[in-house]
Order: C-alpha cells, then structure tokens, then sequence
C-alpha cells in the first residue's frame, strides 16, 4: 500500500510540474502560434524528409556546444563585469587614501587663509573707524590733527607724487 501512495505521489508532482511548464510556455508563445510551428515542422517533415532529417542532425548535434557556449560566454561576461567592479572599487578605495589626506590639508588651508583675511578686514574696519578722516568736496584728505586741530592734505600740482599739507584750521568748516 506504501508503494501506491508513493507511486501516486510521484505521479501527481510530475503531472503538476507538466502543467507548470507548459503555462511558462504558454506564456512565452502563446498555443496558436506554437500550433503553428508545429504544423510547419511537420509539413516540412513529410515534404522534404531529407532536408528534415539534415537539419534535426545538425540541431541535436550542435545544440549541445552551442549551449555550452553560450553560458561560457555568459559566464565570462559575468565573471569580468563583476572583476571590473571589484577592480575599480580597489582603485577608487585607494584614491580615497590619497583624497581624504589632500581635502583635509586643503580646507585646513583654506579655513586659515579665510581667517587671515577675516581678520585683516576687521582690523582695517577698525583702523579706519578710528583714523576719522574723509575726503572734502576738493578731493582732499581731511583728517584729525593731534591737539584737535583739522589737517588738510592735497596733491601738489604736477607730476610728483608728494603730498603737502595745506593747512591747519582751528575749527572745522563746513
């Protein structure tokens, strides 16, 4: 009784895997088209028994190699892709041992040199609030003398460079 259950057993996962595989089959060529080829290859088959025979030699023959082929080459296709991966993220893990070193170097740099900078604009800033000169109507320097007195300061006419003082005033004119 065990061997019939077996048997049965065996028998119905072998009719399920039948119809499994022909609904994959059915899905990928639908059963018209599939009737159609049929029909071809028969028609062929009873037409032209020689051509027929010729070609279902050569099919049963070469179909082995040419499978064994296609996944060597799948497989090398494969294999070399994920070789160029694994070789380039050696290559870019190595460049980032060179980068990380070099940004750090760099934006320490850069945050120093902005800082200088900064710091320079700021000192000016404030040299310059405290200097309390500016420039009259005349394009002339006027600035606080040291006893409170208002300096003066223009160009002498003429191709030097020098800078005279003009005159002194007691009180600021406006």
């Amino acid at each position: 009784m065990a061997p019939d259950n077996v048997s049965s057993s065996a028998k119905a996962r072998a009719n399920d895997l039948i119809a499994y595989g022909q609904r994959q089959v059915d899905r990928v060529v639908s059963p018209p088209t599939r009737q159609k080829a049929y029909d071809r290859v028969y028609s062929l088959a009873t037409e032209k028994p020689v051509l027929f025979s010729f070609i279902a030699f050569q099919l049963t023959l070469s179909l082995a190699p040419l499978l064994l082929f296609a996944g060597f080459a799948a497989t090398t296709t494969a294999v070399s892709l994920i070789s160029a991966v694994m070789f380039s993220l050696f290559w870019i893990g190595v460049a980032m041992l060179v980068l990380v070193p070099t940004l750090f170097i760099t934006s320490s740099i850069a945050l120093l040199l902005w800082l200088w900078a900064a710091a320079t604009f700021f000192a000016g800033r404030w040299a310059y609030d405290r200097l309390r000169s500016g420039i009259d109507g005349d394009s002339k320097l006027v600035t606080n003398g040291t006893s409170g007195k208002k300096v003066i300061f223009g160009k002498k006419e003429g191709d030097g460079a020098e800078i005279n003082i003009k005159a002194e005033v007691a009180e600021a004119q406006e």
